[in-house]
């Protein structure tokens, strides 16, 4: 009887045994290993960090900022990289390191014609870049002093702290207008190009001091001073119709 107990018991403790290890290997095959307590990194990418740290705590997750560094893709104060990288699989309560975007560290140049020296030395500091250079040029359809172009031109690609040129208007040359009365139509055209003129109006008037086709007038008068590309109006002699 005494056996028969024995072998009762220890056949109750084997089966025991069998089950445990058996509901073991389901648990352990069957269920996700480490599932409990694991958390899935979110993509912080884009975010600032005050909303990545809200998003991090709300996974269970730490958040700390590695530093700032310059980024093409992502605006200044986004995140622009983290560590672990999104999708990856970590125990609750581990830490996130991000990297805070600078901003590109590339500027388009913008148009400044037309400004002042001193509001396009504000503008391009403003870009982070700096004036360079400055030329000067003639130009009859800008205001003296004011801006004509850049080097490099409206639109270009530069890095921050590169330095830009800049070309200012001497506004038109003056200069003295020639005299062309007594010349034929086309060699005052000539003449007055030449001098860097052009023909404005040209009238026909009879007279009897000019033969026909000859310039008898012009306006701005020979001798006075005028803007280069002034055009001048001429008056050239007919003849009276029948």
């Amino acid at each position: 009887m005494y056996y028969n107990g024995t072998k009762i018991i220890l056949t109750s403790l084997l089966v025991s045994l069998i089950t445990s290890i058996v509901v073991c290997l389901v648990f352990f095959f069957l269920l996700p290993v480490g599932k409990s307590g694991e958390v899935v990194i979110p993509d912080l990418t884009g975010s600032t960090p005050e909303q990545a740290r809200v998003i991090a705590e709300n996974r269970g997750l730490l958040l700390i900022v590695g530093g700032d560094e310059e980024s093409e893709k992502y605006a200044e104060n986004q995140i622009c990289r983290q560590i672990p990288l999104p999708g990856s699989i970590v125990r609750s309560k581990s830490t996130i390191t991000v990297y805070i975007s600078k901003g590109s560290n590339t500027v388009t140049i913008p148009d400044l014609k037309g400004l002042g020296l001193s509001e396009a030395t504000i503008r391009l500091s403003n870009l982070g870049l700096k004036v360079g250079e400055i030329k000067t040029e003639e130009n009859p359809n800008i205001e003296k002093d004011k801006i004509v172009s850049t080097i490099p031109p409206i639109g270009s690609t530069v890095k921050k702290g590169d330095m830009v040129s800049i070309v200012l208007s001497q506004g038109a040359e003056i200069i003295e207008v020639p005299r062309v009365i007594g010349r034929a139509l086309t060699t005052a055209k000539r003449i007055l190009e030449e001098k860097g003129f052009s023909v404005g109006e040209v009238a026909y008037e009879v007279s009897t001091e000019f033969d026909v086709g000859i310039v008898m007038a012009q306006n701005p008068r020979a001798g006075t001073k005028a803007k280069k590309g002034t055009k001048i109006d001429l008056v050239v002699a007919t003849v009276l119709e029948e």
